[in-house]
This record gives structure tokens, C-alpha cells and sequence, in this order.
């Protein structure tokens, strides 16, 4: 394999790139499993993921998006006086994509987002919420004056946080969007190329009881108007709806071409690249499938436990998650929970694990699925965990 790329696209430039590309390749070992792929076929289906109304929208249009939701930040409460960022923006893309047996094929897409982070007042603490909704199509976003008055919401409830009444297990119920931070940060563990390189706590797990039976995780290329939805890969293969754990059980796990060769499966486009990047095995839309539990009913069965409502990020992406030994310990934010009812904000909490048993230990998924980003859970609980970080 050889791999160069450019931001030239004049003819002249493209061809030098070939023939210095092949001369690169002739100077490395061949492997069987780098082949390129020899049929695509046009695009049966409208996937939804191109909106002309998106790709309309005016700079004036999107700083009036932003303001109005800054503004009904700011009326929420008194104590909001400031945010930290207001946010708004569009991207249109074009994707083409041609080999040797493959002629160019093409599809449009749009993303369109809001996003607030107001912050609360109160004496001497300050507490930042935020609220972030991505969508292929506008009529599809979260109101400005909504999304604003969200983040509001988030920041004021986090004043007058203090530690938990002490360490120990407990019941945890994750809200759905630090749900969908949990799934995110142990994706790899399901990818085929970590797996055939030995480096996911998943391998060799294929057909066993890897997660609770209420657990069913998909990831689905051709999810209509889904953020991580295309008509094919970086690889030119045909993207698909992949169950990878259904009810609990590991069917497959998600591959590239090369890592799909390796051993002996089909890929399942998730060979995901850009002009500058070989393919790698990333999500398109991955989710937990919902449930059949209210949120608020997984909180009512909770005698005493921890709401988490965010997981803290790091300069590092998701510290204290490894996919290889299955450890898991992250600091977290969200409120203390008492007979069923959130009693009051905590902070400087740590929850731990072990991945393949806090999977196990899911009791209970909640209806409340939705794809603000391509990674997405509903809200979810676990039997118990340790919750550390008290005073």
C-alpha cells in the first residue's frame, strides 16, 4: 500500500500524484488484505442527508440564531449574566469517491448545529451548562429559544453542588446524553481492527452474553437524516444497519476492508477516512437501541444512588476508559438521588468498573433515544458501581 494526498486538484498535479503513488507502493511488501474494492452500487435510497434549506442559510441568519438563544439564556434567571460561548454554524459537504474498478460516485450533505454554554452565578460559585443539537435538516433543530433556555436550566442546576454523603456502591443512572458519552468512549472495543490486534476487552467474545438482554447497540450507515449516515465508506463499500450486541448477546464486530480480510468477514462500511487519512474503523450512527422504561421511572426505583448527568472531558478524550483490560473510571457530574428523587448537585464525583461487568449490570434502558449526535443512547442504569469523591 502506498498513500500520498493533495489539495491540488489540477489534472497535471493528480496525475504526478498517481505515479508517485504507485512508485511508493512498489516499494513495500504486498499484503493480501490491502485490495481495493471492485463493486458499488448506485444509491438505492434517499437517506435524507441533504438539506437545501441548510445550505441556504446567511451568516446574518445563523448570528440571529445564536443571539436568540444567548438572549433566552439570559432571561431564565438573574444569576445568568454571562455565557461562555453561543454557537451556530452549517456545513455542506460534497463527497466523491473513484477507484480503478469503480467509476466516481458522489452524494451531497448538510449539518446544521446550535449550541449554548451559559453560566450561573451564585456568591462566590460559578457553575457552566451546556446544550448542543446537531441535525441534517433545520425544520429537524432544537428552537434557539429552546436551546438556550436548556443551558440555562443546566447551569442553574448545578449551584450548590458539594460531594457525595460517602463512597461506596450504588444504583447509577446515566441521562441520555452522558449515556451516549459512555457508548462513545468504549467504541473501540467493538472494532474488528483492535480486536484481530488483540487490543479490546471484546475479542474472541463473538455469539457470548457480553451486555444485559435489555441491551441492544446498533450502528446504522443508512439511518434517514442520521449525522453519521452516507451512501458508502471511505472505501467505497456500501454502508448498512450492522446489530453488533443484540440483547445482550455480540454478533459481530465492525470493520474495514483490511481488518475485515484479516479474519475472514464481511466489511461492514465503517472504513471511514478523509483526503489526508487512511480508512479506520469508526461509527457511522451508533446507538443503544431505546427501551421500554420512562426515564423517570429508572430514577423512582433508585432508594439512593447517582443521576449522572455529564462525564468531565479531559485534553486526552475519554482518560480513565480502556478498551483493552475493560477498566472504566471517569469523573462525572449530575445529582444525588434519594427515594426516588433528585435531592440536590454534585461535583468532584468518580464512578468505576469494570466494562464487561458494568454491561452486564445494565437493569434497566429508558424510551428516550435521540440522535443529537451519531453516537446516542437512551438513558440507562446500572445495578450498582463505585461512586467515590466524598467530602
Amino acid at each position: 500500500m502506498g498513500f500520498l494526498y493533495t489539495t491540488d486538484i489540477r489534472d497535471i498535479i493528480l496525475s504526478e500524484l498517481v505515479n508517485r503513488t504507485l512508485a511508493l507502493t512498489n516499494q513495500v511488501s504486498p499484503r493480501d488484505e490491502n485490495k481495493l474494492t471492485e463493486v458499488l452500487l448506485p444509491p438505492a435510497a434517499d437517506l435524507q442527508i441533504e438539506d437545501p434549506a441548510v445550505a441556504g442559510l446567511q451568516t446574518e441568519d445563523l448570528i440571529a440564531m445564536a443571539r436568540a438563544a444567548e438572549n433566552s439564556a439570559f432571561a431564565q434567571d438573574k444569576r445568568i449574566q454571562t455565557t461562555r460561548d453561543v454557537r451556530c454554524g452549517t456545513i455542506v459537504s460534497e463527497i466523491y469517491f473513484s477507484n480503478t474498478y469503480i467509476d466516481r460516485q458522489t452524494y451531497r450533505a448538510t449539518t446544521v448545529w446550535i449550541g449554548a454554554t451559559p453560566v450561573a452565578t451564585q456568591g462566590g460559585q460559578q457553575r457552566e451548562g451546556e446544550f448542543v443539537d446537531r441535525r441534517r435538516y433545520l425544520s429537524d433543530l432544537t428552537r434557539p429559544e429552546q436551546a438556550g433556555e436548556t443551558a440555562a436550566r443546566r447551569a442553574l442546576a448545578k449551584l450548590g453542588a458539594a460531594p457525595i454523603p460517602s463512597p461506596g456502591r450504588y444504583p447509577v443512572v446515566f441521562a441520555a446524553d452522558a449515556a451516549g458519552q459512555f457508548l462513545q468512549g468504549i467504541f473501540l472495543a467493538f472494532s474488528g481492527q483492535h480486536v484481530s490486534e488483540h487490543r479490546s476487552f471484546l475479542a474472541g467474545k463473538l455469539g457470548q452474553q457480553v451486555a444485559s438482554p435489555l441491551v441492544t447497540i446498533v450502528d446504522d450507515g443508512r439511518l434517514r437524516r442520521g449525522l453519521g449516515s452516507r451512501h458508502f465508506d471511505g472505501e467505497g463499500v456500501e454502508t448498512r444497519r450492522s446489530a453488533v450486541v443484540e440483547r445482550g448477546v455480540l454478533r459481530q464486530y465492525l470493520h474495514t476492508s483490511a481488518s475485515a480480510r484479516r479474519v475472514g468477514a464481511s466489511p461492514t462500511g465503517n472504513g471511514l477516512r478523509s483526503y489526508d487519512t487512511l480508512p479506520t474503523v469508526a461509527p457511522t450512527n451508533f446507538y443503544i437501541d431505546y427501551g421500554s422504561a420512562s426515564p423517570d421511572k429508572l430514577l423512582r426505583e433508585v432508594s439512593s444512588g447517582l443521576y449522572v448527568t455529564g462525564l468531565y472531558a479531559t485534553a486526552l478524550g475519554a482518560l480513565g476508559v480502556d478498551t483493552v483490560s475493560g477498566t472504566y473510571s471517569r469523573q462525572v457530574e449530575g445529582h444525588w438521588v434519594e427515594n426516588g428523587k433528585l435531592v440536590r448537585p454534585v461535583e468532584g464525583v468518580t464512578i468505576a468498573g469494570r466494562l464487561d461487568e458494568m454491561l452486564l449490570g445494565i437493569d434497566g434502558v429508558g424510551k428516550d433515544l435521540e440522535f443529537q449526535n451519531n453516537v446516542a443512547s437512551p438513558t440507562i442504569r446500572f445495578r450498582e458501581l463505585a461512586v467515590s469523591g466524598a467530602g
